[in-house]
């Protein structure tokens, strides 16, 4: 059964400085999560703790202090993907987990950034802007002048695509990017 993650993953952050928490949850709003210091752990994806819990069934992420904005995204996500079941992108079946594609016996590997690319627009379902896959993968602010997410779809479609040049899985449009997994 393939399921997919809601367009804005929900993590729960405990710690016991209200500050540290307060902090925690505009800087992953600000990367396009929706947080929250309590609740029913059914209505989150990760926690993310200070102290590991024995009894959670959710993927958790330790808090490092300080903080790392882009390590903490990193772990975010490998968190996330350890919740989802592989996808199927056109003919390849992915494994964000295990940062893998295969079709046909073949196997291709992905870099972390590529995964989380992957993960974000299958999420999405729909057109991601450029800003949300920066902040969301990177964790980078509106502000920041970069290549690096060109660089890596340019990479990812040498990687999915029977024809790069032509593609017809991770899509170009207007106002970002978008997969076509039926494809």
């Amino acid at each position: 059964m393939e399921t997919a993650l809601p367009s804005r993953p929900r993590i729960l952050v405990i710690d016991d400085d209200p500050a540290i928490r307060q902090i925690l949850a505009e800087l992953l709003e600000q990367a396009g999560y929706a947080v929250g210091d309590q609740g029913d752990m059914a209505d989150f994806q990760v926690v993310l703790t200070s102290a590991p819990l024995s009894d959670c069934p959710l993927p958790q992420v330790t808090l490092t202090k300080p903080v790392r904005l882009a390590a903490l995204a990193a772990a975010i996500a490998l968190a996330l993907a350890q919740a989802v079941a592989p996808a199927q992108i056109g003919p390849w079946r992915f494994d964000q987990a295990a940062r893998l594609l295969e079709k046909d016996g073949d196997k291709v590997r992905l870099t972390d950034k590529e995964a989380a690319i992957l993960a974000h627009l299958l999420a999405a379902a729909n057109v991601v802007g450029r800003d949300e896959l920066l902040a969301r993968v990177w964790g980078y602010g509106s502000d920041i002048t970069t290549h690096t997410l060109e660089t890596h779809i340019y990479r990812l479609r040498q990687k999915i695509e029977a024809d790069p040049s032509q593609a017809c899985l991770l899509l170009t449009e207007a106002g970002g990017y978008r997969l076509n997994p039926e494809s």
